[in-house]
């Protein structure tokens, strides 16, 4: 029951505390005068890349695992990296220059990660036994989700099991 009422706090920072300092970081970096602080970029990955993720943790310090705050936040830093590319001018980019091999490396490991979920997904939704509730606990998917999936697995293994006849 806790965990249910925690959620919407997360959600919230999502929809209105991040883009929030977004936008607040955005209209800093329109009023600057660049020429005069042509180095200023700092202020916005600080901002967007560090301060944000510590606010998050802070806030969900007991509410979740280590493991998911720290994902959370590497993405947060990874949303704000992104947002500071856009913010900020590209003859004013130094820092983020460097840092985007790292966001480049950073968007490799992730796509490799989704792919190792989906493969874990569909190993266990194509298992002869694949069972709604196990899918549901394992994967923490809703329970109706659950059911939609197992539901489709099982239809494809029956068109696959026609085209083999043939």
């Amino acid at each position: 029951m806790e965990r249910k009422l925690t959620r919407p706090r997360e959600k919230w920072f999502f929809l209105i505390v991040l883009p929030i300092a977004i936008a607040i970081e955005w209209a800093f970096a329109l009023w600057l005068d660049w020429s005069v602080y042509p180095r200023a970029e700092w202020v916005a990955l600080v901002d967007l890349c560090l301060f944000m993720p510590i606010v998050y943790l802070g806030l969900f310090s007991s509410e979740l695992s280590a493991k998911a705050r720290g994902l959370r936040a590497l993405g947060i830093a990874g949303i704000g990296l992104f947002a500071a590319s856009w913010i900020v001018p590209s003859a004013n980019q130094f820092l983020i220059s460097e840092l985007a091999g790292l966001r480049a490396a950073s968007f490799v490991f992730i796509l490799a990660f989704e792919g190792f979920v989906f493969w874990k997904v569909m190993q266990a939704l194509y298992a002869k036994n694949a069972d709604a509730k196990a899918i549901e606990r394992d994967f923490a998917v809703p329970p109706f989700i659950a059911k939609l999936l197992v539901l489709e697995a099982k239809f494809w293994k029956a068109v696959w099991s026609l085209f083999r006849r043939k």
